[in-house]
């Protein structure tokens, strides 16, 4: 049969046949979950999260998983006996949909964790592609966790308005573990790049800011942390540094383990945030509890996370359509405004990660929502 559908269809056409009949993976799997059986607990939430609790081919978790560490410390995942299904929106365990309807159908509840959605600007071919399944899940709730009040308004606008009763629960981290160190070297200033860059922008609008800097003869240094995620990514950012001439001023840093993540915080004075629209990034969140204050574009769910003092957030153009970012000349300005304060800067970042996104306040969030839902 695949032979035949080889010949008969195009490559687009065969991708969408199978998306909508299933895939033999997808019939092996619910054939498995037909001869399982869940053995409901009760009287305390045991949480399943869909078996993504595993590292890439590196050692590293990232992305929307990263926040399940903190469940999963507190709350193991159970297999066979759990009455709680958890989860996240941007990082979906495979054949999601029909693990819902088999744990649902069995008693357990889906608690869902909304990230942000698809949309024209970030993903122009494949807004309905992301977007379907997800509207899907999300509509089969028990209870909704939104991660700004920005993903709770782009929900309702792209995935439909929802009657399971929901809250919002900013990501958290751990701020015993991500805490200020010694300063780094005052005399020059350490700016620092990092995360899952999705988007050649989010380096290259960093890279125009360091080079201005530099014409300012402002001393800096950028360590640019992570992955890059486009194609063609490390030729382009090498080639950009290259005209730019700042190779001197850039130190890469690649992917991280979440261990590794606080002293490459701690080693710099102020992170550098542009992406358009950020739902609720956790990156600024573990730079500010690690007293790094932020620059970074006032849209998405930036300005709820970072407050008056703890950064400079950059005005930009709304839009759904074009992704849009500050200029190097607006980010070159922030840097040394904060600069010129940074001790008050990096007292007011720590200060309102420790008020608003510890791990144990969010977890006590979790924890009141998992016992009105598990059964007794």
């Amino acid at each position: 049969m695949q032979r035949l559908l080889d010949a008969l269809f195009v490559p687009e056409m065969r991708a969408r046949f199978w998306r909508l009949l299933g895939t033999p993976e997808r019939w092996r799997f619910q054939r498995r979950l037909e001869k399982m059986a869940l053995s409901l607990r009760r009287g305390e939430p045991a949480l399943n999260y869909g078996g993504i609790l595993h590292p890439d081919g590196a050692g590293i978790i990232h992305g929307g998983r990263v926040k399940l560490l903190h469940l999963a410390e507190e709350f193991p995942e159970a297999d066979a006996d759990f009455n709680l299904l958890y989860l996240v929106s941007s990082a979906p365990p495979q054949f999601a949909l029909e693990l819902v309807k088999w744990a649902q159908k069995h008693g357990a509840k889906l608690v869902w964790n909304q990230n942000g959605v698809a949309y024209p600007a970030w993903y122009p071919s494949r807004v309905e592609e992301i977007n379907a399944p997800m509207r899907e899940l999300r509509a089969r709730a028990d209870y909704i966790f939104y991660q700004s009040a920005f993903c709770r308004d782009c929900a309702g606008r792209f995935l439909g308005e929802v009657n399971a009763p929901a809250e919002i629960a900013f990501n958290c981290v751990d701020t015993a573990r991500f805490q200020p160190a010694e300063p780094p070297d005052p005399s020059v200033c350490h700016l620092l790049a990092a995360g899952s860059h999705q988007e050649s922008y989010r380096v290259t609008s960093v890279l125009a800011a360091v080079a201005e800097l530099k014409r300012r003869k402002f001393p800096v240094v950028l360590h640019l942390a992570g992955r890059f995620v486009w194609r063609g990514a490390e030729a382009e950012v090498e080639t950009c540094t290259r005209e730019l001439g700042i190779a001197e001023q850039v130190r890469r840093i690649p992917p991280y383990r979440q261990e590794d993540a606080p002293a490459i915080y701690q080693a710099a004075h102020i992170l550098l945030h542009p992406k358009y629209k950020d739902p609720c990034p956790t990156v600024p969140i573990e730079a500010m509890a690690c007293g790094v204050p932020v620059v970074g574009s006032a849209s998405g769910g930036m300005p709820e996370l970072v407050t008056a003092g703890a950064g400079v957030l950059l005005e930009v153009p709304e839009s759904w359509e074009t992704n849009y970012w500050p200029a190097p000349t607006a980010m070159a300005d922030a840097v040394e405004h904060i600069m010129s304060g940074w001790p008050r800067f990096r007292a007011a970042a720590r200060a309102n990660a420790e008020a608003r996104f510890s791990r144990e306040q969010w977890l006590a969030q979790h924890r009141r929502v998992f016992q009105t839902l598990a059964p007794v």
